[in-house]
């Protein structure tokens, strides 16, 4: 169900601020987060070794984690370090603790073997950070597996229905994908030639409505999770689906799903631009519009969890040519479970 070992964003960094206490769920793995007293981050399991109360219920004591029950004290390797009220130790009064690295304004876990976490594989989301780029972001709780959020990202043609007033064309499902299949990720492009900008765009990139544009959204997925989309429009005809940008507007709507149960997950996102980025009006007018469009697909997935759910008989789904790049990224997705739990 899970691929365990992949780097997954546990929160954003101002969700963790000094001093405090995050729990959540992922995989199906209570986590407790905070930080030591060097601010780096820390990861353990969310349960006394003692009589397993959370310990999210404790409290932070210096770098280190007391549990609220009856006061033993973790480091951040997850080994108890003091009991009050005697000078030992039990031999395995131990929990287990998860590398956590802190980049990109998030906060990544590693949930599988930590001897294989290697940070310099954690993913490429400079757009968060990146001073050449403004980017505003957030994250949703959604009542939905994280396969239906990665397969809403890879077949944008629902924006054409789903986000008609922000995103959505008529044009959109009109002008095919073409899938490029690679070893580490799938690659889903589509060109839409010579028609109006979607509102948001021409908002956001101060555009004429009426304008003709040729716009491309460039999708690419990275297992478990990731998905970058390259999206933008530049004046009909002006080179852009040659590589000439330069009269064009481009963003990067970007997002990573991480589970948190079979049928629930923590949905990250940003939305990155490189163009009139000292004006907060148009920052404050893509974080509601980015927003609320992405919410509009929370409601669409938990509704399709609420329907699966009660699919008794689970009848088969069909497939149609849109699909491509999502049934790709499910072969890939399952090939790598797969391979994982073969060298269990």
């Amino acid at each position: 169900m899970f691929l365990r070992n992949s780097w997954y964003v546990a929160a954003w960094d101002h969700e963790v601020p000094a001093g405090t206490i995050l729990a959540r769920t992922f995989l199906d793995e209570p986590v407790v987060l905070f930080r030591d007293e060097a601010g780096a981050p820390v990861a353990l399991e969310d349960r006394c070794a003692h009589r397993h109360l959370p310990l999210a219920c404790g409290r932070i004591v210096g770098s280190t984690l007391q549990c609220g029950y009856h006061g033993l004290v973790f480091d951040r390797t997850g080994l108890c370090v003091r009991v009050p009220g005697q000078t030992q130790v039990p031999p395995g009064a131990r929990i287990r603790s998860y590398p956590v690295v802190e980049r990109h304004r998030w906060l990544w876990i590693w949930m599988g073997d930590p001897a294989a976490a290697d940070p310099a594989t954690i993913p490429d989301y400079h757009w968060n950070d990146d001073p050449k780029w403004v980017s505003v972001g957030d994250r949703f709780h959604v009542k939905g597996s994280y396969t239906l959020i990665v397969d809403n990202l890879l077949d944008l043609s629902h924006v054409q229905y789903v986000h008609g007033t922000t995103l959505g064309t008529d044009a959109v499902v009109d002008f095919p994908v073409h899938v490029t299949r690679h070893d580490d990720r799938v690659q889903i492009d589509r060109w839409i030639l010579d028609n109006p900008p979607p509102p948001m765009f021409w908002r956001a990139g101060n555009l004429d409505p009426a304008a003709r544009v040729d716009r491309w959204q460039l999708i690419s997925f990275y297992p478990p999770t990731h998905v970058v989309i390259d999206v933008g429009c530049a004046p009909a005809g002006s080179g852009a689906p040659h590589g000439d940008r330069s009269k064009g507007i481009e963003m990067y709507s970007n997002h990573t799903i991480t589970p948190e149960t079979k049928t629930s997950s923590h949905y990250f996102w940003h939305h990155a631009r490189n163009f009139r980025r000292d004006d907060p009006a148009i920052t404050e007018f893509l974080k509601k519009a980015a927003g609320g469009a992405f919410f509009e697909d929370v409601g669409i997935i938990e509704a399709q969890q609420a329907s699966i759910d009660t699919d008794v008989e689970k009848l088969p789904r069909v497939d149609i040519n849109a699909d491509a790049g999502v049934i790709a990224a499910q072969r890939l997705l399952a090939r790598r479970i797969e391979d994982e739990a073969a060298r269990r």
